[in-house]
């Protein structure tokens, strides 16, 4: 029973977080979205795990299986594209909603890490959680909604 856990969290987690931007996200401005999924989200996964994980050696992936691909899950930049489209679809643009809005993000982030851990698939150093992937999360969700509301042609409709 554990191991189909294991085998179908990520693709469960990818479907159902797609399927959420194909209802929510309107086809016309669909494409605007993905490609900041995909830049901070998909190749910012990319990154800040070759980082955290090779570099700094405090968290790693296990139990990956067909999954794998260079020491990381192949799948988890694309749950993290989906994730970045759905944040930035419902992000707020009044700064009395935006702030709790990245901060909940931040917390919500920190809490699929620990889904993650618990599953089987992910492990880190005992320093790491909860307070400093906390603010590595809040960052991450905070430059995403920096860069976002800078830089889209979105926010001014």
């Amino acid at each position: 029973m554990n191991n189909i856990i294991i085998v179908l969290f990520y693709p469960t987690f990818l479907i159902g977080s797609f399927l959420l931007t194909l209802i929510f996200i309107p086809r016309n401005i669909y494409k605007e979205y993905f490609i900041y999924g995909f830049l901070i989200g998909g190749l910012g996964d990319i990154l800040i795990v070759m980082f955290m994980q090779n570099v700094l050696g405090v968290m790693w992936f296990k139990n990956q299986g067909m999954f794998n691909f260079l020491g990381q899950i192949a799948l988890s930049p694309l749950c993290w594209t989906v994730s970045i489209m759905i944040f930035l679809y419902f992000l707020p643009r009044k700064r009395w909603f935006l702030y709790p809005y990245i901060l909940t993000w931040a917390a919500v982030s920190l809490g699929f890490g620990y889904i993650v851990y618990n599953v089987g698939l992910f492990d880190f150093v005992d320093w790491l959680y909860p307070i400093p992937a906390y603010f590595t999360f809040l960052g991450w969700w905070t430059f995403t909604a920096w860069l976002f509301l800078k830089t889209s042609p979105l926010v001014k409709d």
